[in-house]
């Protein structure tokens, strides 16, 4: 099983998604094509915008090959 990644902020999300696009040798273009989600907002994603509308990024974790997963916190 993979290490968990704890993300705190969107900052952290937005850094995230960064490294995985690259890992994939993706563009910000290529992944806005196929995920029917704009350039800019995949930009302003990977910045770490504070307001990104949540249906979009579950689009761009899908498109990615990721899933989010949720549990409480000092649960290990």
């Amino acid at each position: 099983m993979k290490p968990l990644t704890k993300i705190n902020s969107p900052e952290e999300l937005g850094q995230y998604i960064l490294k995985e696009r690259k890992n994939l040798g993706l563009t910000q273009k290529e992944i806005s094509e196929f995920t029917d989600v704009g350039r800019k907002f995949i930009l302003e994603l990977e910045k770490g915008k504070t307001t990104a509308q949540i249906g979009k990024i579950f689009e761009v974790l899908k498109g990615l090959g990721l899933e989010l997963h949720l549990m409480k916190r000092g649960d290990s």
